[in-house]
């Protein structure tokens, strides 16, 4: 640490560039943060072309002002990100201002605003509440009453200052004065709850009043003990819900006073009569005790709360939270049983807001299906065990319906009112994880548009608390396999860096001794494993490798290099497990797996039938994430590991080249992994490159991979040079294929290319048990629409450099793509007009770029060297024409 000061002999300022952004890890939005020395980031701001940053200075100060503040000193450095804090590490509640100014190739900048750190309750010894709960409600085993707690207390003056530490066992609602204190939902989300619970920091300052106050919470099942996995366990996690709430209050007069869950809270139950993530809600208004939420409701018949202990592991959440992000208002129509029809318009994760008026006792129910069957009625058997109904009984008047602590996936929903009964308004709330968007596609094709935007409405569907394989039916798990193919298009889509580093802490904590990786994180039961020869180890290659795939598209999507180090622990013990099951000849043959799953071509009843070897599938990742991990300890500066893992992929790539080679060559997905993973010696790569280009030829322009191939097709074939036939797959309209999903009507990705058949049937016999609608692992084809149609890519981590290298193809005229990076918004567009091919690149201040033109067009493999700034490149396919590059307007 250097002493506070500015900078001797450095008199030279850059007045055309500013420090924007300010941020840290914690993107949760919460007026705390977790971290007691945050990693601090931020972006520049400029007109200048080619402005890159050399070296920058920090202070921190306890001052707004910052007089006595602490200084980094300068630091040689042209990144933005994850830089380390420069002062005293945080204690809990302690305050902070930090501030930024960088050094350019003509200065120093202007120091930037300043930005506010709080640091939250840091340590066990901070918490004096205890988790508190209704004890006629503990050890239910099936869904049940919601219980309900509160508390009153007082306030001798003026609040000037309020924090509330809460969060819960289950998923809470918590109110002060009958005011919510958040618009947050299904809080505090899923974790390994055991081992980590999360809580959240909120200002509730402007909640209060001096005299009496009131603080309650409703505490549903949630993922804590409500149903889980097909098999609809309870209780997974413990037998009760609970409130563990802090609420510290600074008044006008400078004294303290502190509200925290204890024996002196009161419980009792109100209008939610079940509330189940899987069933939905149901609820009867004439239960509601009014007024419960306020000061001054009489509680004396309420039971006086019982108290657990401190839970393990609570750290405030440094993600974002679940919550309303769109409303949509539904096509309606009447079934001729008197039934309303409702239609989204698109598939999507929430509930129904129903505006309803009728007698007490009258009644509504609302059940909800992504698809309908042959007479237009409501899909639900593929729903499996999971009824998807909000039940309402009215307790007279109107009044606005909407479930609690539940969600539905779906598109179509049908309301059922008793006689008497008005519907007089209806709305789709959409909740999910409201993550940063941060990346846009579009080009001329509007069906590859559609595509596009069906993989971001499955991506944010399933991205709600933690992410999941779909949000329908009686599953909604953090499947490994499904996120391993899908990572580098959800960094690309939306910001996932905070979200995604939150799952893989729970990874890490749900791996085994032996570096094993389950099937889904958080780990819940799944029953009996698939049926096979060969013995189960709990893992899969595909699936155990999210362990090192998603660090790795984190890093290269954000470049913090903090993130990558903290789960090298996992990536490393991951790899090691697969390394201790390899044979004798260096390959993984000895144990089942899922494999390619869901090949187009595997029987419907038996998806993990591929027609590529599971046991090549499994040794290709194997070599895959041993490079990845070398790759990961050369940037933590491991020297020896990173010789170690590259030894390892050498030696497995060639043991699977020695035993798979031929067969290898006759599927796309054997082709596409052993060109992606380094599986194909160099003298044989145009070769197997070829060939691949030959199955898809041969297939007529048809997919023939599952989860596991999908990723890697197109950027095989590209990668090889046959960007014509990775087009022909793109935009091949019959099944299995992308747009054969388009042009049946598919908002959302599907679990299965054929989910819906050319004829419009479903194979609900033999699929039926595995029909989804919304799957987003199959969307991983927008990552390629980014780099390879677009030509939008980071070359080094964090974007700091870009590679544009647009490869246009048949069909498509034009394409764009935009993204905010870690330095500010990057973009490309590319237009074809006759026999020009024009190319608009913005990169933001402090990054650089490489062009590359596309094959067929001047200037093909030559680089261009580009700087902060626009670009305008032009290209003519005539040797006579030339290729120009200028400042863009």
């Amino acid at each position: 640490m250097t002493e506070t000061s500015s900078f001797v002999g450095s008199s030279t300022t850059d007045a055309t560039t500013s420090v924007v952004g300010l941020r840290t890890a914690d993107d949760s939005g919460l007026v705390a943060t977790p971290y007691p020395a945050p990693e601090l980031s931020w972006s520049l701001e400029s007109d200048r072309p080619g402005v890159l940053q050399q070296a920058y200075e920090i202070q921190v100060s306890a001052d707004p002002s910052f007089t006595d503040a602490q200084s980094s000193g300068e630091v040689g450095s042209d990144t933005v990100t994850d830089h380390p804090w420069p002062a005293e590490p945080l204690h809990s509640r302690a305050v902070r201002h930090w501030r930024v100014r960088v050094r350019t190739d003509l200065g120093w900048t202007e120091w930037s605003g300043p930005a506010r750190v709080e640091a939250a309750l840091l340590d066990d010894i901070d918490w004096t509440a205890r988790p508190v709960h209704v004890p006629s409600d503990r050890g239910r085993t099936s869904p049940g009453p919601v219980p309900l707690l509160r508390r009153e207390f007082a306030l001798p003056a003026e609040p000037v200052s309020a924090r509330l530490y809460v969060t819960s066992l289950g998923v809470h609602r918590t109110a002060i004065n009958g005011r919510p204190v958040s618009d947050e939902l299904l809080e505090p989300g899923w974790t390994s709850y055991l081992n980590r619970l999360l809580y959240a920091t909120y200002d509730v300052t402007a909640l209060l009043r001096p005299g009496h106050n009131a603080l309650s919470a409703a505490i549903g099942d949630g993922w804590h003990r409500g149903h889980l996995t097909w098999h609809k366990n309870r209780n997974v996690y413990g037998d009760t819900s609970a409130l563990l709430a802090q609420l510290e209050v600074t008044l006008a007069d400078g004294t303290t006073v502190t509200v925290a869950t204890d024996d002196r809270w009161r419980g009792g139950y109100g209008d939610l009569l079940a509330a189940d993530l899987y069933d939905g809600c149901e609820r009867d208004l004439r239960l509601e005790p009014h007024g419960w939420r306020l000061p001054g409701f009489d509680d004396r018949d309420w039971e006086r709360a019982a108290v657990l202990s401190l839970p393990s592991g609570l750290t405030q959440r440094a993600h974002p939270p679940v919550r309303v992000v769109q409303v949509i208002q539904p096509e309606q129509r009447v079934l001729p049983d008197g039934m309303i029809a409702l239609d989204a318009g698109e598939n999507v994760t929430g509930w129904l807001r129903v505006r309803a008026a009728g007698p007490a006792g009258s009644t509504v129910t609302v059940r909800h299906a992504e698809v309908l069957d042959g007479d237009g009625r409501l899909l639900t058997s593929i729903l499996r065990g999971a009824r998807a109904t909000d039940q309402y009984t009215l307790a007279g008047g109107a009044v606005d319906l909407e479930p609690e602590f539940t969600f539905h996936g779906f598109r179509y929903a049908e309301i059922d009112a008793s006689p008497g009964v008005t519907i007089e308004a209806v709305e789709v709330q959409v909740v999910v994880s409201d993550l940063r968007r941060i990346g846009e596609f579009h080009c001329s094709d509007e069906r590859v548009n559609t595509l596009y935007g069906n993989v971001v409405r499955s991506q944010r569907g399933n991205f709600l608390a933690v992410p999941t394989d779909c949000p329908q039916r009686d599953e909604r798990l953090g499947w490994t396999g499904d996120l391993m193919a899908f990572a580098p298009t959800a960094c690309t889509t939306f910001d996932s860096g905070s979200f995604l580093d939150s799952w893989l802490t729970d990874l890490a904590i749900e791996q085994r001794p032996d570096g094993a990786v389950p099937m889904v994180v958080p780990e819940v039961d799944l029953g009996d494993p698939p049926p096979s020869d060969l013995p189960f180890t709990g893992s899969a290659a595909g699936w155990g490798d999210a362990a090192t795939v998603v660090p790795a598209a984190l890093f290269d999507a954000y470049g913090r290099r903090s993130l990558l180090g903290r789960h090298y622990v996992a990536m490393r013990a991951w790899v090691e497990f697969t390394h201790a099951h390899l044979d004798e000849d260096g390959t993984w043959s000895g144990n089942a797996q899922l494999g390619d799953w869901l090949d187009p071509a595997a029987p419907p009843e038996d998806p993990a039938r591929a027609t590529t070897d599971s046991a090549y599938v499994a040794t290709a990742f194997v070599a895959h994430s041993a490079r990845l991990l070398a790759d990961a300890a050369r940037e933590l500066g491991r020297a020896d590991d990173a010789d170690r893992y590259a030894d390892l992929h050498r030696r497995t790539a060639e043991a699977a080249w020695r035993k798979w080679g031929d067969h290898a060559r006759t599927t796309q997905t054997g082709c596409a992994l052993a060109l992606q993973f380094g599986i194909v010696p160099t003298a044989e790569r145009a070769a197997v490159g070829e060939a691949l280009a030959a199955l898809v030829r041969a297939n007529g322009g048809r997919i023939a991979t599952g989860f596991l191939g999908t990723p890697f097709v197109l950027p095989a074939l590209t990668d090889t040079g046959h960007t014509a036939e990775a087009y022909q797959l793109l935009l091949n309209t019959e099944c299995p294929g992308w747009l054969y999903q388009v042009e049946r009507g598919a908002t959302t990705m599907w679990e299965r290319w054929d989910a819906i058949r050319p004829d419009g049937t479903m194979d609900l016999e033999n699929a039926g048990t595995m029909l989804s609608f919304n799957h987003y692992a199959y969307g991983a084809v927008a990552a390629w629409l980014y780099r390879c149609v677009a030509g939008l890519r980071p070359l080094t981590p964090g974007y700091r450099t870009l590679d544009i290298a647009p490869r246009p193809g048949d069909g498509l005229t034009s394409a764009a793509a935009s993204l905010t990076t870690p330095y500010g918004r990057a973009s490309v567009a590319w237009s074809v007009s006759g026999t020009e091919l024009t190319v608009d690149v913005s990169l933001p201040p402090g990054t650089t770029g490489r062009f590359s033109a596309p094959e067929g067009w001047l200037g093909t493999g030559e680089v261009s060297r580009l700087g902060a700034g626009n670009h305008r490149l032009i290209l003519r396919p005539d040797p006579a024409g030339g290729a120009v590059t200028r400042p863009g307007p």
